[in-house]
């Protein structure tokens, strides 16, 4: 599998490919970080997690981001393998977090990702 590599993705006459693993994280942070119907060919890509993580922090609110991140990986990042269970939200201090365990399905191994959903742009 192979991605651009965003933000540096253009050098000179060539795009700037990653692979791999990393081309997994890095399609992952575009994911999330794109919101829904902002992508003209696909307006299903991405997620509503921008809005949803400033409301008032409850259990359901929580279940709603497990929901968008699940959809969302399951739909867009074939290379993954994960269930629901593997998602977990929590609040530290005053930023919202998200540990997703999944499978690199190329070569079976297991990854953790921890997200800062606050602040999308890197993680």
């Amino acid at each position: 599998m192979y991605s651009f590599n965003f933000p540096k993705m253009l050098r000179s006459n060539t795009s700037v490919l990653i692979q791999d693993k990393e081309a997994v994280k890095s399609n992952l942070n575009l994911i999330l970080n794109s919101e829904m119907t902002s992508l003209f060919g696909d307006p299903m890509y991405g997620t509503d997690l921008k809005t949803m993580i400033f409301e008032q922090a409850d259990s359901l609110i929580a279940d709603l981001i497990i929901d968008k991140l699940y959809t969302a990986i399951v739909t867009f990042i074939p290379q993954l393998y994960l269930t629901r269970k593997d998602i977990k939200v929590y609040i530290k201090q005053t930023d919202v977090f998200a540990d997703v365990k999944c499978v690199y399905i190329p070569d079976n191994t297991s990854d953790l990702y921890t997200i800062n959903l606050t602040s999308l742009d890197s993680f």
